[in-house]
């Protein structure tokens, strides 16, 4: 075993747990795998249809408490609309340390079945049967029925996002 091999066995390996929440939540799942980190809608796109991907976007309020957007990937997150929603004087984005620390998952790999309670689903992503979202590990997505998303998460479910 060579050292390369000894590190990688230490990291952890995010859609294997991933995987075990969703069997033991009886959720029909299917993973898509990339040779390569997918970093943008582009990178994924090229694999699969991009108006089914959603992202999942740990965002930090004014009261420093987490919560999770999920918006279609061709849009962008309103923090306008957030902060109307939540009744908070702001919102941001949250940092790599903070997404972590707070979904459970590293930044680009942020499945939207993470440590997060507080959860605003963009009304658009429920306008296909299923979505693909972000896998646990950052060259992994997975394909979920957003009935799913919806039972599972129980999130607010409104207008959050801008073209």
């Amino acid at each position: 075993m060579h050292y390369a091999d000894k590190e990688l066995d230490k990291a952890p390996n995010y859609s294997e747990k991933l995987k075990l929440f969703l069997t033991s939540n009886n959720m029909q799942h299917r993973f898509i795998e990339f040779t390569e980190p997918v970093k943008t809608v582009e990178q994924a796109a090229r694999k699969v249809q991009v108006d089914k991907i959603a992202k999942s976007i740990v965002m930090i309020d004014s009261n420093g408490d987490p919560l999770l957007a999920i918006v279609p990937a061709q849009r962008k997150v309103s923090h306008r609309k957030i902060k109307i929603i939540l009744t908070v004087k702001d919102v941001r984005l949250a940092t790599p340390d903070e997404v972590l620390k707070h979904s459970g998952y590293p930044a680009g790999g942020v499945s939207p079945f993470n440590n997060i309670k507080r959860v605003l689903l963009d009304s658009q992503v429920l306008n296909s049967e299923t979505a693909i979202v972000g896998g646990g590990d950052v060259d992994k997505l997975i394909e979920v029925k957003t009935e799913d998303i919806v039972r599972i998460l129980k999130p607010k479910i409104e207008d959050i996002s801008q073209a």
